[in-house]
């Protein structure tokens, strides 16, 4: 940023008429226009001027003719003096961005914090030698404010924020002039200093420096992609922009790099960095603009131009305030432009500019009248803050906000917030309906726990702390609810669990989450394990009164000791015993270790050590457990008649095994070993054609029964449902 030119003459507070001299018309621009502005001379910082705006701040009135330290000692506290000394000792500007001061605008009253927007800029003579310092700030405490609380709430419904390391380097064509640390970390370098005087092509490949050269001889600003090197010869990926510019005095790149490695899959808009500043109102901070009395711009800054979308000479060349104003902001923005005129008073307004291509920008403007010496009102200065991307967001977030409630409220959930460290609770409205409290009630946490039903909130803690101890975060439990008026409800509680050690070293425990009304469900499925025992009781009715007709039926022909009467008694108990094990899981399924266990446990009793039984998890359909029970009992009466089980020494081994695919395939083995030699059979009896054609009709699949000399082997082979697991 080139240094400010000492003005001839002492300036003061009192100001001639704008056509007296160029020097009185800056004077009186200095006194009015929008911000702080303030003249200190001299080592000593000794001020010389300070418009009414800068006097305000500081709550002080006379300033003029003393030192910084000895007016203003809370800023000699904070370093601000000590920053002075620099500017004038290097002849080099400060700029500070958005940095907190204090001031005690009042004698004995705490100091006030108020962040602002600043340059220090050296004033030098004809001789280039520093003679004083030039200051302009602006005060954005209420932009940080109100930042401030923006990304909090967005830190609190957003779905993430990236964090970027981006390197900046200055250089002439030829060698590094000056970059970030972020520069020299992106290129593999310890420090700043070990880059600075590095040739500018140092950083890219032999392939890529031509590129490089040619992008800086024709001015590119365009981002481009390029093969970078670190320090220690490793390529990678990188991604190049820059800019000619003007950099003490010289004419120089700025340029930007971003290691790609990384970062290829997030695309950011990157702002290029304006050259230092250049002066101090055509490169102001913010946008800046000034308008004659009709709203005709007379002066424009190129953060104004690059905010409203029109260059400098478009906007100097009679278009007017109005002319680039939304229209439906157009009406409250003249009338306040019209108060403003007749009462001097300043104002501010959010409202929208319309670019050349249609687009509109959100700023905040901050417009100040500026007086002539004799007080009228002479021209209106503004300074404006491009709000477009804080009112995206905004309306983002209340969109989101929007979609949320309406997902709430259609799904009749109620949201809530409990904390161990304050034993306290947050909760929706809704969750008053499902607690049986009115309308507009404000239960405490004692209050909604005392019609919790016996039992259920150490239910709760005990979900929670298995939750926690299986370190997850993730909790869902059932309770039941007792209203006033003795009607019992059921809700679904699902949550989140954050836990931080407290100052006594127990965890403290922050749960959100939502609760879902699931009386009716639970009413029916009281109803439906009402009908479903019925229906088991009745069925074992059936089941005994078959057994009964059977003995009578057998009891005429004098056969109900016979071996047929046996037989027929046996299948009926695998029957009932596959009935049981589908009866204890309400029908939906048995395990398929359960079903075998359970038929073959009569027979393998009096031969203990003789059955083996191995294979995964498998669950089975209810047709599927009693198809497998009648099989694994005939192959079993069998193994007990002629077979491995009818010896001493016979075993016999029942395995299965599961293929996956679509559907996943069960193959089940019975296989008898160490018993009588066995022989084809001359006749195939009821079990096994019950084996071989209803059983793999049922099961849809395959079976097959090999007699084979060292034992009996039957194998089948079935489709399970997707459904079981």
């Amino acid at each position: 940023m080139p240094p400010v030119r000492a003005m001839h003459g002492k300036p003061d507070a009192s100001v001639r008429a704008p056509g007296d001299a160029p020097r009185d018309r800056l004077q009186l621009f200095f006194q009015q226009a929008p911000g702080m502005i303030a003249i200190v001379s001299g080592p000593e910082h000794v001020f010389e001027f300070a418009n009414t705006a800068y006097l305000e701040l500081v709550g002080r009135h006379e300033v003029v003719g003393q030192r910084v330290r000895d007016v203003l000692p809370e800023l000699d506290e904070q370093g601000t003096v000590a920053l002075l000394d620099n500017v004038y000792a290097t002849g080099e500007p400060f700029i500070g961005r958005r940095m907190p001061v204090a001031f005690r605008r009042r004698a004995n009253a705490p100091a006030e914090t108020r962040y602002m927007d600043f340059v220090y800029q050296p004033v030098v003579n004809d001789q280039g030698r520093v003679t004083g310092i030039f200051a302009q700030g602006f005060d954005v405490t209420r932009q940080v404010e109100t930042e401030a609380a923006f990304h909090e709430s967005e830190a609190r419904y957003r779905l993430f924020s990236e964090e970027t390391r981006e390197g900046v380097v200055v250089h002439n064509g030829k060698i590094i002039l000056d970059c970030n640390p972020a520069y020299a970390r992106i290129f593999g370098y310890g420090s700043v200093a070990e880059v600075i005087g590095l040739p500018s092509t140092a950083f890219v490949s032999p392939k890529s420096a031509a590129l490089l050269q040619e992008k800086g001889a024709h001015d590119s600003e365009e981002p481009y992609e390029i093969e970078a090197i670190r320090k220690d010869g490793s390529v990678f990926p990188a991604e190049f922009v820059g800019r000619p510019s003007i950099w003490q005095g010289q004419k120089v790149r700025i340029g930007l790099a971003r290691d790609l490695t990384e970062r290829k899959r997030r695309e950011a808009a990157l702002r290029e960095s304006e050259a230092h500043f250049a002066a101090i109102f055509d490169q102001s901070a913010a946008g800046f603009g000034e308008v004659d009395l009709t709203g005709h711009f007379l002066r424009v800054n190129d953060r104004f131009c690059e905010i409203s979308g029109y260059t400098r000479e478009e906007l100097l060349s009679g278009r007017r305030m109005q002319d680039i104003t939304h229209p439906d902001d157009l009406p409250e923005n003249v009338r306040l432009f019209r108060h403003a005129v007749e009462s001097g008073e300043p104002f501010e307004i959010e409202k929208r500019y319309v670019r050349p291509d249609g687009s509109e920008v959100w700023v905040s403007n901050t417009v100040t009248l500026i007086h002539d010496a004799t007080g009228r009102p002479q021209t209106v200065a503004s300074v404006s803050i491009d709000l477009t991307a804080r009112r995206e967001a905004e309306a983002a977030l209340r969109q989101s906000e929007a979609s949320l409630r309406l997902a709430l409220d259609a799904g009749r959930m109620a949201v809530w917030e409990t904390d161990t460290r304050t034993n306290s609770v947050t909760t929706s409205p809704e969750l008053n309906r499902l607690l049986g409290f009115p309308e507009g009630a404000n239960p405490t946490i004692e209050e909604i726990r005392a019609r919790y039903a016996p039992g259920a909130q150490d239910r709760i803690r005990a979900a929670a702390a298995a939750a926690l101890g299986r370190g997850e975060r993730y909790v869902e439990e059932e309770i039941e609810i007792i209203w006033p008026d003795n009607s019992h409800h059921w809700l679904l509680l699902r949550a989140d669990l954050e836990v931080t050690p407290g100052a006594d070293g127990t965890a403290q425990v922050k749960a959100t989450g939502v609760a879902f009304e699931i009386t009716e469900r639970k009413l029916w499925e009281e109803r439906q394990r009402l009908l479903i025992n019925e229906l088991n009781h009745r069925v074992k009715n059936t089941l005994a009164t078959v057994q009964s007709i059977a003995a009578q039926s057998f009891r005429d022909r004098d056969s109900t000791s016979g071996p047929n009467f046996t037989a027929f008694q046996e299948r009926l108990f695998a029957l009932a015993r596959a009935h049981d094990i589908l009866t204890r899981d309400n029908w939906e399924g048995a395990e398929l270790r359960d079903i075998v266990g359970e038929v073959i446990e009569p027979y393998c009793r009096p031969s203990h050590g003789r059955c083996h039984i191995d294979g995964p998890r498998v669950r089975l359909t209810p047709s599927m457990a009693l198809a497998l029970s009648m099989a694994v009992h005939e192959l079993a009466t069998n193994a007990a008649k002629y077979g491995a089980l009818s010896a001493p020494a016979g075993q016999v081994s029942i395995s299965w095994s599961v293929l996956p695919g679509s559907p996943r395939q069960l193959t089940l083995c019975w296989q008898e070993r160490g018993g009588p030699s066995v022989a084809l059979p001359e006749r195939r009896g009821f079990g096994t054609r019950l084996i071989e054609r209803s059983l793999a009709q049922e099961l849809a699949g395959e079976v097959s029964l090999a007699y084979v000399p060292t034992g009996v082997v039957c194998t089948v082979k079935a489709p399970l449902p997707d459904s079981m697991v």
